[in-house]
């Protein structure tokens, strides 16, 4: 659908002013079924127990075992089982993604092509259906944190080859996914080059993680951080175009996965992890990913995994577990949004007659939206902020009207249906 929209809401302080200008413009960008709701899963987390923070978030893909603990243990038919209980029980019907172990901390470890086809065979043994085997996990980081110098990128895609070939042998139509390389940028991005100027022409969804912080940075600076996602997609797509760089593999028609994403790495520490700053980069940083064209995205983790996860081990929600229950409205096409004010962040889709608008205030003051939105009407809006999370309550539903209040460091969804 091509056509120009302009959309004008008037934001500004409840002291003041000049209105801010959110405008609509260009093509819509079709959402891929599952850029939005995906998530990490391990034998570690017990979906089971929490059904109900689980089932409200519709989970779009799981990704299993997720992290450093499929390099750590083997993959075998009790945890594809365990997976495909997992999977049943989202109610959701998620893709499954399952990553191989590839990385060996012992040597009878199960890490040969050998055992790639075996957990092939096992996984349609239980009935699972997995739509990518992702060759293992961040293996740019094998030579530092698993001080192992020889996994060059070369050595990683002769590896990635051998299981390849042995996944493909007892199912000729698998995909494959990887390198799942720690970061977008930096070393990891070379790793990532690396890899696809020897593999291009064997991969099926070229995949990285996401992980700005370790939790040390500004709450200004974190946020921030959420617009690099979209650079960096641009630069990988910019990469495998490169007939130079991609030799082996330019003209294929890949996707781009993003296996693993969160504001920070450190798991033992709360702070941007398990709070609102976290849970406003997740959205945003989600939304851009989706309406940069990003196929598949798996946030770390559903549940708890240290600090990372929508609720805890007692099932006590996070705030990112709000945010995601925000997010699962959003698909059908993204409309291209810009606003005048840089602190006030939105995204809209539209889905038949029904428009989805996010706002995110990242101030810590509350602020003012006009809501008129020519050819349609507002029929709903809810909010929430920390202080709804550590309350457990249910999302606060603004009272309709030509404006609305949006609380400070809020997320907001605004819902449309279009006039007969």
């Amino acid at each position: 659908m091509k056509r120009a929209l302009l959309l004008t809401f008037c934001l500004g302080t409840t002291v003041l002013a000049e209105p801010v200008r959110l405008t609509i413009s260009g093509p819509s960008i079709p959402i891929s079924p599952t850029a939005i709701g995906g998530f990490n899963v391990s034998w570690q987390m017990p979906i089971v127990d929490a059904l109900q923070a689980v089932r409200s978030v519709a989970p779009t893909s799981l990704r299993f075992p997720g992290g450093n603990v499929g390099d750590e243990a083997d993959l075998n038919a009790s945890g594809l089982q365990y997976f495909k209980s997992s999977l049943d029980l989202t109610q959701s019907k998620p893709a499954a993604i399952v990553q191989t172990r590839v990385f060996a901390t012992r040597s009878d470890a199960r890490n040969k092509p050998q055992d790639a086809a075996q957990a092939a065979r096992d996984a349609k043994s239980v009935g699972l259906n997995v739509t990518y085997w992702e060759i293992g996990n961040e293996p740019d980081l094998y030579a530092t944190n698993r001080g192992d110098p020889s996994w060059t990128p070369e050595q990683y895609c002769s590896t990635f080859r051998a299981q390849r070939d042995a996944i493909a042998k007892v199912d000729p139509n698998a995909k494959f996914a990887g390198p799942a390389a720690s970061k977008g940028s930096g070393p990891a991005q070379d790793y990532l080059a690396r890899f696809v100027k020897a593999c291009g022409d064997v991969v099926d969804l070229l995949t990285w993680h996401e992980y700005p912080t370790d939790g040390t940075a500004s709450d200004e600076a974190a946020l921030q951080s959420a617009a690099d996602v979209t650079a960096h997609v641009a630069s990988i797509r910019a990469l495998w175009a490169d007939p130079e760089r991609n030799p082996l593999g330019i003209g294929r028609t890949i996707r781009l996965g993003v296996t693993e994403y969160s504001l920070s790495w450190k798991s033992n520490r709360a702070r941007h992890l398990a709070d609102q700053v976290a849970a406003l980069w997740t959205a945003e940083a989600t939304l851009r990913l989706a309406e940069a064209g990003v196929d598949v995205t798996s946030y770390f983790a559903i549940i708890a995994a240290g600090n990372h996860g929508l609720v805890d081990l007692s099932t006590i929600p996070r705030p990112t577990l709000y945010a995601f229950q925000q997010l699962k409205h959003f698909h059908g096409s993204a409309l291209p949004v810009t606003s005048s004010d840089s602190a006030v962040w939105a995204h809209a889709a539209e889905n038949a007659n029904l428009r989805t608008v996010l706002v995110t205030n990242t101030a810590t003051t509350s602020t003012s939206l006009t809501t008129a939105m020519e050819g349609f009407a507002l029929i709903g809006a809810k909010t929430f902020t920390e202080a709804t999370v550590a309350h457990e309550d249910d999302f606060i539903r603004l009272k309709l009207g030509v404006t609305l209040d949006l609380p400070p460091r809020s997320l907001t969804r605004l819902a449309y249906k279009r006039l007969p």
